[in-house]
């Protein structure tokens, strides 16, 4: 406990450089090239339903919050997959996130260190069975994206799929 005002100043100042360091902040720097890459995947997405005569995905900000968090959660542990490593699955995630209504759910995650990320990655869903089916699935009508970059460089994208009454 600062017993000062110089101790005051030099803990917050400590204090908020930790945090403007941490890779667990999100700045503004940081943030933008994601939210980019997050928008172009939308985009892709809804090309290829849009191609399949399926409804749009409407993006939701609270299932960005739970997409973001996780994909956020692989850069920084290092590990690719739908389960935590404390076994915390998506749908998981989403209850503990708030998220309420949904009758079904889903989840997409891809992790590339290709010049065009976004494009890698749905390339590879594209390409897999499961992922794919995810992709073209009519009922699903919401989406959640997250984008992080890990320490090596590469992105980690996760998006999340669900169905809402309308």
């Amino acid at each position: 406990m600062p017993r000062t005002l110089g101790q005051a100043i030099g803990f917050l100042l400590g204090l908020w450089l930790a945090i403007w360091l941490s890779p667990f902040g999100v700045n503004a720097e940081n943030r933008a090239p994601a939210a980019e890459l997050e928008a172009d995947l939308h985009g892709r997405v809804l090309a290829i339903r849009s191609q399949e005569h399926l409804i749009p995905l409407i993006r939701r900000a609270d299932l960005d919050r739970i997409a973001r968090s996780h994909a956020a959660d692989m850069a920084q542990r290092g590990y690719m997959a739908h389960t935590t490593p404390e076994g915390r699955s998506p749908v998981d995630r989403m209850r503990e996130g708030g998220i309420e209504g949904f009758a079904l759910a889903a989840e997409n995650i891809g992790k590339t260190s290709q010049a065009n990320p976004t494009r890698a990655v749905v390339d590879g869903w594209v390409a897999s069975p499961a992922h794919r089916e995810n992709l073209h699935a009519p009922p699903f009508n919401a989406t959640g994206i997250g984008v992080a970059r890990a320490a090596d460089g590469s992105y980690l994208y996760t998006q999340i799929y669900a169905t809402f009454p309308r």
